[in-house]
């Protein structure tokens, strides 16, 4: 420093600015390294935070979509099983209608027990229906039992013929819900 502004330090009431020692260099030059590095582990802190957040969210994601695919499942499995047990009641069905031919076919007209059985296994087949909103198969149900009706009426008034077309009829429409009844359901039917 020079006479000058050494003078003109002291005059000012400065006092003159001494060069920083070593130990004061390497003090500061530690506590900004320091500095740095707490910055740095908050940084960190904070992204394993957020990770962590991320991570109970995919969790929870994960957790909620095993949910729904059990229940899509299970909803799946219960179809499954009304639509095998539909078919199986048309199957039924169908045999008691076939033994109601039968005995038509030989002109005996006893034949109500074997349609109330029938009647039975297609009201079953139609409620079954109806759970798994299989609408094109309830109809063909609805009908063949409206014609099981007719035919009793056919039998009671000895009417050989009718009661006979109304069979073969109410077999037809019975034959169509089986049909129906054998395919699987879609993915869109399992949603319902």
């Amino acid at each position: 420093m020079s006479l000058l502004a050494l003078s003109l330090t002291l005059l000012l009431g400065q006092t003159p600015a001494q060069a920083p020692t070593l130990e004061e260099l390497e003090r500061t030059a530690r506590e900004a390294e320091v500095k740095q590095l707490r910055a740095q582990v908050e940084l960190l802190q904070t992204e394993l935070e957020a990770q962590q957040s991320q991570q109970q969210e995919d969790q929870e994601r994960l957790q909620s979509l095993e949910q729904r695919e059990a229940t899509v499942s299970a909803r799946a499995q219960a179809l499954e099983q009304l639509r095998l047990q539909r078919v199986e009641s048309l199957r039924s069905g169908y045999q008691w209608m076939i033994t109601a031919d039968q005995l038509l076919e030989k002109g005996d007209f006893s034949v109500g027990p074997a349609l109330t059985y029938a009647r039975q296994d297609i009201s079953d087949a139609l409620a079954n229906a109806g759970e798994t909103g299989g609408g094109d198969t309830a109809r063909f149900l609805e009908s063949a039992l409206g014609r099981l009706i007719t035919l009793e009426e056919s039998v009671e008034q000895r009417d050989l013929y009718r009661a006979r077309l109304e069979l073969q009829t109410a077999g037809f429409e019975l034959n169509q819900a089986w049909r129906l009844s054998l395919q699987r359901p879609g993915a869109t039917l399992v949603n319902q």
